[in-house]
């Protein structure tokens, strides 16, 4: 079920408007670049999906490549699913703000929740990539997977320029940052 409403929309545990709305001060968006947009979707692991696809759009806008947009969808994806996980305790009911725009010629997406604050220090602290794990994770051999399984924000991390965490009033968001496609 689609749950996501369209940027400015009000808040449903406060009435307050969406603080992942842009900024009145945003100003118009960098020539040629389409204007900032944001959604606010319930906290259903499900909808993940749909917030990836609104920022697929948002990017085919940009001129990413075939190859680029779903790696850029996978880490939207992967933070909203953080977001659900991590800072609701899957529980539903709950808001998770999604905003894109354009900003010193990167793309700049938002993943907002308002559970469990993000430690700025371990989302500085995961690695990038996975070149530091065991090639076999434990199929069938009797090895344990790791308990820290961290997955989302290596790949977030490898795929991405910058990774960082904001708060906004009571939002915590996971901020991410990739440059612009060069132009032809």
């Amino acid at each position: 079920m689609n749950r996501a409403r369209d940027e400015g929309d009000a808040d449903p545990g406060t009435g307050a408007p969406s603080p992942c709305a842009p900024a009145a001060s945003a100003g118009a968006s960098p020539q040629g670049c389409p204007a900032p947009a944001a959604w606010q979707f319930d906290s259903h692991v499900e909808e993940a999906h749909e917030a990836a696809a609104r920022v697929r759009e948002y990017c085919d806008l940009l001129g990413y490549c075939e190859v680029e947009r779903p790696r850029i969808e996978l880490c939207v994806y992967e933070a909203f699913v953080n977001a659900v996980e991590h800072a609701y305790g899957n529980r539903s009911g709950l808001p998770v703000g999604l905003r894109v725009a354009v900003e010193d010629r990167q793309l700049v997406v938002r993943v907002c929740q308002r559970g469990v604050a993000l430690d700025p220090a371990r989302v500085a602290a995961a690695p990038s990539g996975f070149d530091d794990l065991p090639l076999d994770l434990g199929a069938g051999d009797g090895v344990p997977i790791p308990e820290d399984r961290g997955r989302g924000l290596r790949i977030i991390k490898l795929i991405m320029d910058q990774c960082a965490v904001a708060v906004d009033g009571h939002w915590h968001c996971l901020v991410m940052r990739l440059s612009l496609p060069e132009e032809e």
